[in-house]
């Protein structure tokens, strides 16, 4: 079953996310991952790995949601996860292959769910009640948002 035609632009824009990052970071050297511009407090590579393990947490989240009840999520403080999770040492190409198969494993998943499902409910931390399609659309933003952190980094964008 395809996701239902009322959120088949969410679904098929979070499918589209490994793509948008993969052309953001088209063409760069190493020398290019780990430079910051003026204004800017992450390299392309701690965006790169901030966004792999924060979509390892959106997808477990998400499966949460999907499998119990009105569950309890955890939240996740980015700072914190980029200093004690060696964001500078980790492997630019690790980090956007987990990214790229944790956001594909949750759509595919997605993409079998119903209506009901889309609007299943988690209960997040800060955040309060949310939904799947929420997530889903946080995720669509989140990448969206990082990509023009790194087209800033390139130079493409004004700071």
């Amino acid at each position: 079953m395809p996701a239902p035609n009322e959120y088949r632009q969410q679904h098929d824009a979070f499918a589209r996310g490994p793509a948008v990052l993969r052309a953001a970071i088209e063409g760069l050297t190493v020398g290019d991952l780990t430079r910051r511009s003026d204004g800017v407090g992450w390299s392309t590579r701690d965006v790169m790995v901030h966004l792999a393990d924060m979509e390892l947490a959106r997808s477990v989240r998400i499966r949460m949601m999907l499998a119990e009840e009105n569950p309890v999520l955890f939240s996740a403080n980015e700072e914190l996860w980029q200093r004690r999770l060696h964001y500078l040492w980790r492997s630019p190409e690790a980090a956007l292959t987990l990214f790229e198969m944790a956001r594909f494993s949750t759509a595919e998943i997605l993409g079998q769910c119903g209506r009901e499902a889309w609007m299943r409910p988690g209960q997040h931390p800060e955040d309060g009640e949310i939904t799947v399609l929420e997530l889903v659309e946080r995720g669509i933003r989140h990448v969206s948002d990082h990509v023009e952190q790194i087209l800033v980094n390139r130079g493409s964008a004004p700071a």
